[in-house]
């Protein structure tokens, strides 16, 4: 169970650590990043295509998986060649995927502080305010409001760093927490 745990929160430590690398790149490299990614999605997608392409040609005739494989061919090539010569919608989506995540990440940081009211950590209000912010920047990301797909893409990265950070805290003050309801039962035990 301890070793779960600690991978639970490595991994999450590592998502948080993520989260705040890709921000800062995002927010000193808007244009580039965006490009870069559209660019990276298209090329991954229409290597897809090859891949299946070379599915369907070693299937053999008359099977099912023979139209599948052609299927998928035409569908991953035909828009992974759209992304790549249509790169700026694909950009405009990005602030959208960026928020559900965002909203995601605050969801599970809502939940994070609820254990801390329930535990009544003195600082659980903190999680709690900073769990709403996080759904919030995911919000905002949602609607766009924002004319530049730069302008966005700054506030991504923004709030990504925010969310690594705010997810860093909480995790830490869970932890502590954790400890104390331990420390607290084990000496229950013992008296």
């Amino acid at each position: 169970m301890k070793d779960w745990l600690r991978e639970l929160k490595f991994h999450f430590a590592m998502n948080a650590g993520f989260c705040i690398v890709c921000g800062v790149i995002l927010f000193l490299w808007p244009a580039m990043s965006t490009r870069i990614a559209c660019m990276a999605l298209g090329a991954i997608l229409l290597v897809m295509g090859v891949i299946h392409l070379l599915n369907f040609l070693g299937t053999p005739s008359g099977m099912l998986m023979r139209q599948v494989e052609l299927a998928l061919t035409i569908v991953f090539a035909a828009v992974g060649i759209w992304i790549l010569l249509k790169p700026d919608f694909v950009a405009s989506l990005i602030p959208i995927i960026m928020g559900v995540l965002l909203i995601t990440h605050g969801v599970n940081d809502l939940r994070q502080a609820v254990y801390l009211m329930r535990e009544k950590y003195d600082y659980c209000w903190l999680a709690f305010v900073l769990s709403l912010l996080t759904l919030a920047a995911g919000a905002v990301l949602i609607w766009n409001p924002f004319g530049a797909i730069s302008l966005a893409v700054k506030f991504i990265g923004a709030f990504l760093v925010y969310d690594g950070v705010s997810d860093l805290w909480i995790m830490s003050a869970a932890h502590r927490v954790g400890k104390a309801v331990r420390r607290a039962v084990e000496e229950e035990i013992i008296d």
